[in-house]
């Protein structure tokens, strides 16, 4: 066997080890460094390292995991579930799988959604059955699911349907009723604007007068002579009509 093929074998191997553990060793650096600061309640810069570690070795899923703690503690819970469930399906252990899962229904709990929070607690529960503290938070979280639903499903009764809330307004007219309708204003007879309106005795007491109005009257157009003069004719007449009455 050629001698140089057996060195540059071996050179490729040793070169492929290198290039695996130096990120892994550079990684777990990094991991520790976050470890110190986290047990010191340093949750910012224990982020930082755990983020770092997480780049140098790209989809850690033991620095995923450390990073969503770090950011928990901060109350990032949004950004805490994306990584415990990256972290989730990456582990390989069973126990830091049941964790992970854990935690991530605690992110899902804070951010009130409960069926995510029950379905991670259930798969936490299938790596470690007998967890005491995971089945009373699934209980605690299937309790919320089942507020919820009630709440919702009171909202929705409450809230009356579209086609009862103008239920008192009539509805329109249709085509056919408002051509009627125009049709029946056109056919009734139009009265003169400007024609008085009076009762219909008035306009026969206006029309009559007594001999006594008659006289008053007469008497109060002409003049005092004409009046003297009419007075005299009166008298005269009434001579008249003495001689000329026929006595049989």
């Amino acid at each position: 066997m050629n001698k140089s093929t057996i060195t540059g074998a071996a050179l490729t191997m040793i070169a492929v080890f290198i290039t695996i553990s130096l990120p892994a060793q550079t990684a777990h650096k990094y991991l520790l460094e976050g470890d110190r600061l986290y047990d010191r309640d340093q949750y910012q810069k224990a982020e930082k390292e755990y983020r770092t570690a997480a780049d140098v070795k790209y989809g850690d899923p033991q620095a995923l995991y450390n990073l969503a703690n770090a950011m928990y503690q901060q109350g990032n819970w949004e950004g805490a579930a994306q990584r415990y469930e990256q972290a989730a399906k990456g582990l390989e252990m069973p126990a830091k799988k049941a964790d992970a899962w854990h935690n991530l229904g605690n992110a899902n709990m804070k951010l009130q959604k409960f069926k995510e929070a029950v379905n991670a607690y259930e798969n936490s529960l299938r790596l470690r059955p007998g967890d005491p503290e995971t089945k009373s938070n699934l209980q605690m979280a299937k309790k919320k699911v089942k507020e919820q639903e009630a709440q919702q499903q009171s909202q929705q009764q409450n809230q009356p349907p579209p086609q009862e809330q103008n239920q008192n307004e009539p509805p329109p007219p249709s085509p056919q009723e408002e051509q009627n309708n125009q049709n029946k204003l056109q056919d009734q007879p139009q009265q003169p604007q400007n024609q008085p309106q009076q009762p219909q005795q008035e306009e026969q007491q206006a029309g009559k007068m007594t001999k006594e109005e008659a006289k008053r009257l007469l008497e109060t157009a002409v003049g005092p002579e004409d009046q003297s003069n009419a007075r005299k004719y009166r008298s005269a007449q009434q001579r008249q009509g003495k001689r000329s009455k026929k006595d049989w």
